[in-house]
């Protein structure tokens, strides 16, 4: 899926579609409700080390485990857009697979795997958020808010050990980072074509995380149309701030297709 292309030309539209209106011309602000649902090619990168709740933990998911996207998963998106605020409910998934005789010993959640071992992994990560726009600059065709909301993540990884006495381990921890960020938006084509643009920021005790989006829409009518989005984030937790002794590195890359449903 080759999406880079086609969102930076959808993208664009709304905004050369403000070329040679009047100040006052363009439509009135869109508001109302949206339903979407869309496939999605995620990539994630993680690394964990040391311990939380007396368990330790050594592992990196790429050059220890091997894993790799398993499958093109469904999301959904909810979203209700007023004059001056906004809300938007998102759900993702994301299905991984990893086989490989391990490079060196790792740990899971307290259970050690020795170097040369077997190992056939499958993780499944879940990720919701909730955001709340206010719109603090609005015009007939474009507008730009502060958002607030949260991000919950869930994650299922189940690691078995291809020995001559297979074991089998689960791993699933969880994670609420809060949202803060900025959101620009854009119309043209009398509604047809929509765009927007994000990034969000948040820093606690030392941890950070960071995500930036592009998201475009096209209707082929006016309640019926495409979108095409992509998200790229970062999460960093040291050692002794948020978790403990534990240290987490992740980086997430998400990029899809949709159909969206006004009404």
């Amino acid at each position: 899926m080759r999406l880079a292309p086609i969102l930076f030309f959808l993208a664009s539209l709304p905004a050369f579609a403000q070329l040679g209106r009047s100040v006052d011309g363009g439509s009135a602000h869109l508001t109302g409700w949206t339903l979407g649902f869309q496939r999605v090619q995620p990539s994630l990168s993680a690394s964990i080390e040391g311990s939380r709740d007396g368990k330790a933990s050594l592992v990196d998911t790429e050059a220890d485990l091997g894993l790799e996207r398993d499958g093109t998963p469904l999301g959904a998106l909810l979203e209700y857009q007023g004059e001056v605020h906004g809300f938007q409910l998102t759900y993702d998934s994301a299905r991984y697979l990893g086989e490989r005789t391990l490079p060196r010993s790792i740990s899971l959640d307290g259970t050690p795997y020795s170097m040369g071992t077997p190992l056939r992994t499958n993780a499944k990560i879940e990720a919701l958020e909730g955001t709340w726009t206010y719109k603090f600059v609005r015009r007939p065709d474009a507008w730009l808010g502060f958002d607030l909301g949260l991000q919950v993540f869930r994650l299922d990884l189940k690691a078995l050990a291809l020995t001559s006495a297979p074991s089998a381990q689960s791993f699933r921890p969880s994670w609420v980072v809060p949202q803060v960020g900025l959101t620009g938006w854009s119309s043209g084509a009398d509604g047809l074509l929509e765009s927007r643009v994000y990034a969000r920021y948040v820093t606690y005790r030392g941890a950070t995380s960071f995500r930036y989006g592009l998201d475009a829409r096209a209707y082929l009518y006016p309640r019926f149309g495409l979108r095409a989005f992509f998200e790229d984030g970062r999460v960093r937790v040291p050692r002794g701030s948020v978790e403990g002794d534990l240290e987490l590195r992740a980086d997430r890359r998400i990029a899809g297709l949709g159909v969206v449903i006004r009404f």
